[in-house]
C-alpha cells in the first residue's frame, strides 16, 4: 500500500515539474518546433538510443556473463532480458536500478543460470557503467563551472553529488577487491552500516549475498581484459548518447545559434541527473532539466524541453517491445515455479496468467 501511495504522490510531482517546465519553455514554442522536426531525424535517434542501449547495452552484459561461465550466450536471450529491465525501470519511480533484478532473474530463466550469478553479471555491469557515466558527469561538471558562473545553491548542488559518486563508487571498488580491514563486501558493509541484518529475510540472505561477492570480486580481480572491454563498450554507449543529442539539435537551433559537441557533455549530464529523481520516467524532472541546461548554454528553452518529449516518445518504444517481451516471457514459463528470488513485478505477473490459464 505504501509502495503505491509512493509511486502515485511520484507521478503527481512528475506531473507538476512537468507543467511548470511546459509553461517556462512556452507551450506554443514546442509544439511549433515538435511539428516542424522531420520524422526521419526521430527514426534515426530512435535507431541511435535502441544502438546504446539494446545493442551495445546487451553486448556489454553478454560478454560479461560469459566470461563468468566460459561459454557463449545467446545474444537474443540477454537482449531480451535487458529490454524487460529497462521497461520496469522507466515506468517505476526507481531511478535506473528499478529493472535489474527483473533482468537477472530473466537471464536466469533463460540460460539455466544459478541467481547468484545472474545477479552478479547486473551488478558488475552497472558497476561498469556507472563508472563511465561518473567520468562524464565529472566531464559536465567541469564544463559548467569552467564556462559558467553558476548560482551558489547549484554549484554546492551538483558538487555534493559529485563528490557522493566519488565516494560511493571508492566504496564499492575498494571492498569489491578486498582492499579493508574487515573483510566484507560492499553490500555486507551496507547492511552493516544500516542495520539492515536486524530484518529477518536480509538476514535469512546473508549467504547468498556473500556468494555473490565472492562473484564479483573474482571477476575484478582475474577478468581484467573483459573489464577493459565491457568499460570501452560503456564509453561507447555515452558516445552513442552524446550523438543523439548533437544531431537533434542540430534540426532544433537556429541558424545564428553556435553549437559545439562539447556542450553536449553537460547536457547529457543533467539528462543523467534528471534519471536518478524517483519519478516514473523521470516525468517531469527530464524536462525541466533539460529546460535549464539549455537556456544556460543559450540553446532556447523550448528546444530543451523539445529534446526531452522527443527522446521520451523514442525510450516510450523501447519500453512496448519490453513489455511485450515481458508478456512472451510469462507466458512461456508460466508453467514453471518461480523461485523466491524472482522480483515482485515478475511474481504478480506470474500470478495473473496462471489464474488466467486456471479459469480457462
Amino acid at each position: 500500500m505504501r509502495k503505491t501511495i509512493f509511486c502515485i504522490m511520484s507521478f503527481l510531482v512528475g506531473i507538476l515539474l512537468f507543467a511548470v517546465a511546459m509553461q517556462q519553455a512556452g507551450i506554443g514554442d514546442i509544439l511549433k518546433t515538435i511539428f516542424l522536426f522531420p520524422s526521419l531525424i526521430i527514426i534515426l535517434v530512435f535507431l541511435l538510443n535502441f544502438g546504446a542501449i539494446c545493442v551495445i547495452g546487451s553486448w556489454r552484459w553478454k560478454i560479461i556473463i560469459e566470461a563468468q561461465n566460459s561459454h557463449k550466450v545467446n545474444f537474443w536471450k540477454v537482449l531480451r532480458a535487458k529490454l524487460a529491465g529497462f521497461t520496469v525501470s522507466y515506468i517505476t519511480p526507481s531511478a535506473l536500478i528499478g529493472g535489474e533484478p527483473v533482468r537477472a532473474y530473466m537471464i536466469k530463466e533463460e540460460i539455466g543460470y544459478d541467481w547468484e550469478k545472474s545477479f552478479a553479471s547486473v551488478v558488475i555491469d552497472g558497476a561498469i557503467y556507472f563508472f563511465s557515466l561518473f567520468l562524464l558527469m565529472l566531464a559536465g561538471f567541469l564544463f559548467l563551472i569552467n564556462y559558467f558562473s553558476l548560482p551558489l545553491e547549484f554549484f554546492c548542488g551538483f558538487g555534493i553529488i559529485v563528490i557522493g559518486a566519488v565516494f560511493i563508487l571508492y566504496l564499492f571498488y575498494s571492498r569489491m577487491l578486498n582492499k579493508n580491514t574487515d573483510g566484507e563486501g560492499f553490500f555486507m558493509f551496507i547492511i552493516g552500516v544500516l542495520r539492515l541484518n536486524k530484518i529477518k529475510a536480509i538476514r535469512n540472505k546473508e549467504k547468498n549475498i556473500k556468494k555473490t561477492e565472492r562473484i564479483i570480486t573474482q571477476f575484478f580481480k582475474n577478468k581484467k581484459k573483459v573489464f577493459l572491454k565491457a568499460f570501452f563498450l560503456a564509453i561507447l554507449e555515452i558516445v552513442f548518447y552524446l550523438i543523439v543529442i548533437c544531431v537533434v539539435i542540430f534540426h532544433l537551433r537556429q541558424a545564428d545559434t553556435a553549437f559545439e559537441f562539447i556542450q553536449s557533455v553537460p547536457i547529457l549530464f543533467l539528462m543523467t541527473l534528471a534519471n536518478f529523481v524517483p519519478i516514473p520516467g523521470s516525468l517531469g524532472s527530464f524536462e525541466a532539466a533539460l529546460t535549464f541546461i539549455f537556456e544556460l548554454l543559450n540553446l532556447g528553452k523550448s528546444n530543451g524541453f523539445a529534446l526531452g518529449l522527443i527522446h521520451r516518445f523514442v525510450n516510450i518504444i523501447l519500453v512496448v517491445i519490453g513489455f511485450f517481451i515481458l508478456i512472451h516471457f510469462e507466458l512461456t514459463t508460466v508453467s514453471r515455479k518461480f523461485s523466491a528470488e524472482a522480483p515482485e513485478a515478475l511474481l504478480k505477473l506470474h500470478r495473473f496468467f496462471k489464474r488466467i490459464i486456471r479459469n480457462n
